[in-house]
């Protein structure tokens, strides 16, 4: 299963479940790993331990490896009492906590993850509190399903904050390039991308140059249509949705030596005047993305309402021309 955990770091629900499960079996952890992707070792994604400081957050442990492991290679539960002479072979403590567990229980997650607790009293859960537990993990699925909803309704309300925003700036607007520079920002805190840069046509259509981005931090401005995503989105006039997840696809946005990192996760959408495109917009994250259809429409409503304010703020400017003749 896909799971992009997003949702988990702007919801609580799982922490609050992971606290209710650990006080109902008087564990001294309860722990629950699910990988990035399908074929990706299992993250821990949220816990809740009462030597929370010892927790090695965000861990990944592989199929195999380790308790957890075997329940994530065997797709079954397991219980095992720990001998006094024998480490626990974990892997989620970052010192010597590990030492003191004797008891440990898990069970698998449809999905390629685990439930886990563990206690420090020897022999310690019973055949029992591992069907609860079994039974626990089987309604994890369903919780999923509930934040992943919670977490879309959020989006979406912030979507709808973000169109706000920039119908705001379109009433307040003193100027393209002070209107250009407040709207990147805005996208990169309401769309959580680290870069956002807004590239032009030249006039003889000859290269593109960059015309505003946030953070200003590409010293050249203009660049030709080879080499880079953006000059492939100028030749082709084609959208770019690269999520980030195949490293192979990794490529600049602008050039070999554009003095910006090579973000995995990019967007760049052709925005077209009169039916001709006439500029690109940029989205760049250093972290892989998820591009959902909610994200797919954001994004062409913006796309589009650019071009249309173009279009305005060109014919303002033939006006403005025309009277100073």
């Amino acid at each position: 299963m896909e799971n992009s955990n997003n949702f988990f770091e702007k919801n609580n629900i799982i922490d609050n479940f992971l606290a209710l499960t650990a006080s109902t079996f008087d564990a001294h952890s309860a722990l629950l790993f699910m990988p990035e992707s399908e074929n990706s070792p299992a993250k821990l994604i949220s816990f809740f331990s009462m030597s929370e400081k010892s927790i090695q957050q965000g861990v990944q442990i592989s199929q195999g490896k380790g308790l957890v492991g075997w329940i994530l290679k065997n797709k079954q539960p397991l219980l095992y009492q720990i001998p006094e002479e024998n480490r626990a072979n974990l892997g989620y403590y970052s010192d010597e906590t590990e030492d003191s567990i004797h008891s440990f229980m898990g069970t698998f997650v449809s999905g390629n993850g685990a439930l886990c607790l563990d206690s420090k009293k020897h022999n310690f859960f019973s055949d029992n509190q591992q069907k609860l537990l079994d039974l626990y993990g089987k309604l994890l699925p369903q919780l999923f399903a509930i934040v992943q909803k919670s977490f879309q309704a959020t989006t979406v309300e912030q979507y709808f904050q973000l169109l706000e925003h920039v119908a705001d700036l379109k009433k307040n607007y003193n100027g393209w390039s002070p209107y250009l520079r407040k709207l990147l920002q805005l996208l990169s805190v309401s769309l959580g991308f680290e870069y956002v840069a807004f590239t032009s046509l030249s006039e003889k259509k000859e290269h593109y140059y960059i015309d505003g981005e946030y953070p200003s931090i590409t010293a050249k401005k203009e660049f030709s249509f080879s080499g880079g995503l953006v000059g492939w989105v100028y030749k082709n006039e084609e959208i770019i949705q690269n999520d980030g997840k195949d490293a192979v696809r990794n490529l600049p946005l602008y050039a070999k030596n554009d003095d910006l990192p090579v973000f995995p996760a990019t967007v760049c959408i052709p925005v077209r005047v009169e039916k001709n495109i006439a500029a690109v917009l940029c989205l760049a994250s250093s972290s892989p993305k998820e591009f959902n259809s909610d994200f797919k429409i954001i994004t062409r409503v913006i796309s589009e309402d650019l071009a249309q304010f173009l279009e305005i703020v060109a014919l303002r400017y033939r006006v403005q021309k025309y009277k100073n003749k």
